[in-house]
């Protein structure tokens, strides 16, 4: 077995079958058509069937916060490893979740396409809110109201920052298209979802930066002048400052990591 702490990984199976092992469950049988979803610091391992195909996803943990605050069984779903059958799906999720897969694989695909990114996070956010609605029932125990209200803003919030985080904007540019005053978003955001406007966009960004350093040849400036520093000097600081080490220590560590 092993482990990914800092990533998460989905899996589509569209032939075959195996049997997933982890610290999490007690060892499960499954066969396509299926998903497979492995939390980040799970230890798992796989045996799969000869002439099993499919596609896989590997993703930084970060990617999580949106589907975990958009819900409480959704928060609740994403802590343990998971597997959902698809034979005899009658509502027709597991179409809709294999054609979702194939996108983020060819969006994948795309080097070097504006929009790339941002379509690749809106892929794996919705394939975790439909993943995990296909495996629960959510059923909110919270009085309706203000609550869907201010998730609804958070949604909202969440959209604008993966739109506009490379510009710097100021918490009061995300309050003003929200139509809340910066005291309130910040309110929201915290009790929605656990930090700060501030916070959040920070972490949009070190999330952003983390994708390039470990899955991309990019040198280190050339990432922060395309997340929007105007000084590589700054970016490394802050990136230190958001997660205890450099950038460049981060790439060798987590590419080390990965081909272990």
């Amino acid at each position: 077995m092993h482990r990914h702490n800092a990533l998460f990984q989905l899996f589509w199976m569209t032939a075959g079958e195996g049997k997933l092992i982890g610290e999490d469950m007690a060892g499960g049988v499954f066969s396509a058509p299926c998903a497979i979803f492995i939390p980040p610091g799970a230890a798992h391992g796989f045996h799969f069937a000869r002439g099993s195909e499919g596609v896989v996803a590997t993703v930084l943990a970060d990617r999580l916060a949106l589907p975990r605050a958009s819900d409480r069984a959704f928060s609740t779903y994403f802590t343990q490893s998971r597997i959902v059958p698809m034979g005899n799906d009658t509502a027709g999720e597991g179409t809709h979740l294999e054609r979702l897969f194939f996108q983020l694989l060819e969006e994948h695909g795309k080097a070097s396409v504006l929009g790339r990114d941002l379509l690749l996070d809106m892929h794996v956010t919705e394939i975790l809110l439909r993943l995990a609605r296909a495996g629960v029932r959510a059923s909110s125990s919270e009085p309706q109201g203000r609550s869907d209200s201010d998730s609804r803003r958070l949604l909202a919030l969440e959209t604008l920052i993966a739109t506009h985080f490379r510009e710097h904007r100021p918490v009061a540019f995300y309050a003003e298209k929200i139509g809340v005053s910066v005291a309130q978003l910040n309110r929201i955001a915290r009790r929605e979802a656990g930090a700060s406007v501030s916070r959040l966009l920070a972490r949009r960004l070190i999330d952003a930066a983390r994708r390039d350093l470990v899955f991309t040849p990019t040198p280190v400036q050339a990432i922060a002048y395309s997340l929007g520093f105007q000084d590589p000097a700054y970016f490394n600081r802050f990136f230190r400052r958001q997660t205890g080490t450099t950038p460049s220590v981060y790439r060798e560590t987590q590419r080390r990591r990965l081909a272990s």
